[in-house]
């Protein structure tokens, strides 16, 4: 009678062991000591923590209309995403640089009006985990983003600007994968522009 009660009870245990060992590897992430908790979340997940380094960058070729300038433009920031609650951190926006900063052709003259804003200018955001746990959405806040400002002249006449406009900051949002170590969400390689998004998972 008493081995009908202990034989069970070890399967069980040993069950219970197998189980707790192979679950903690499925979720691919280092636990950390940090209290967040998805408050919507009413199912059980096996979830842990997770840290992704994000760049951004885009190039945009002749916004002189004058000569082939380079336009480059850049950001940075950190997700991390701690049992399905998303943060935003360390957000670092780039000053935009224009090169050659000046130049000609056919008797038209160009020089590049610096701004310390561009394209690009990230003052926060957001973001929430797919309910099947594999997918980060991300929206972003932008302020003030504008097109390359520059002094146009004809035969060294009186210069006039150009660009300079008020335009959506880039990008507005993006998705990524929760599994992947290094990823490209956003690359777009096309004539006369390169926009990119890089996506590093670092545990």
């Amino acid at each position: 009678m008493l081995n009908r009660i202990i034989l069970p009870l070890l399967r069980l245990t040993f069950f219970v062991l197998i189980v707790a060992a192979l679950a903690r590897p499925v979720t691919g992430c280092t636990k950390m000591n940090d209290k967040k908790n998805d408050s919507t979340d009413t199912v059980f997940h096996l979830r842990d923590s997770a840290k992704f380094f994000v760049d951004i960058d885009v190039w945009i070729y002749n916004t002189s209309g004058v000569f082939m300038d380079t336009f480059y433009d850049g950001g940075s920031l950190i997700i991390y995403v701690v049992n399905g609650v998303v943060r935003l951190d360390s957000i670092l926006n780039l000053q935009p640089i224009a090169y050659p900063s000046s130049g000609d052709s056919a008797n038209w003259q160009a020089t590049w009006i610096p701004d310390k804003i561009g394209e690009i200018n990230i003052v926060g955001g957001s973001g929430f985990v797919s309910t099947d746990d594999t997918t980060v959405v991300i929206t972003l806040n932008q302020s003030g983003t504008v097109t390359p400002k520059w002094s146009v002249s004809f035969m060294h006449g009186t210069p006039s600007v150009a660009g300079g406009d008020a335009v959506p900051g880039w990008p507005p949002g993006f998705t990524f994968s929760l599994r992947q170590k290094s990823q490209r969400p956003f690359d777009l390689d096309q004539p006369g522009s390169i926009w990119t998004i890089w996506v590093y998972k670092d545990y």
